[in-house]
């Protein structure tokens, strides 16, 4: 059994790439192998923003990350200094600055690259899109 660390490094509105990195997670476990991490980073933490609103004309990034994690038991790594440089913030981040809400929650957690890094001892095979 492989076990897979996925990297998003692409904004979620740039291509199909969102599209072909669920379909990717959706194919590791159908057959059989574990996606031990999904981890955004750069123009990915785009993917994570809570804020999002369905427009109902095209793919939902948002619900289907929340959907591979809670069905799969995937965890969904956020970097942190990515993320709060592009304006993606936990609730400890918009306490701290006097932000009236957060735009990162749950199952989304925020992690250093040294986590990531350390999680991909985990892993034999990692993929980005």
């Amino acid at each position: 059994m492989a076990e897979y660390s996925i990297l998003i490094t692409s904004s979620p509105f740039q291509g199909d790439t969102a599209l072909r990195a669920l379909a990717f997670a959706q194919g590791v476990i159908d057959n059989g192998d574990v996606i031990n991490n999904v981890f955004f980073y750069s123009e990915g933490v785009h993917h994570t923003n809570n804020l999002m609103l369905n427009t109902g004309d095209e793919l939902f990034i948002l619900d289907s990350w929340k959907t591979l994690a809670s069905e799969h038991n995937v965890k969904l790594l956020v970097c942190i200094t990515a993320a709060v440089k592009r304006g993606i913030v936990s609730e400890l981040e918009a306490k701290e600055n006097g932000l009236s809400q957060a735009n990162l929650t749950a199952p989304f957690e925020q992690a250093g690259l040294g986590e990531f890094f350390t999680a991909l001892h985990e892993c034999n095979r990692l993929v980005q899109f």
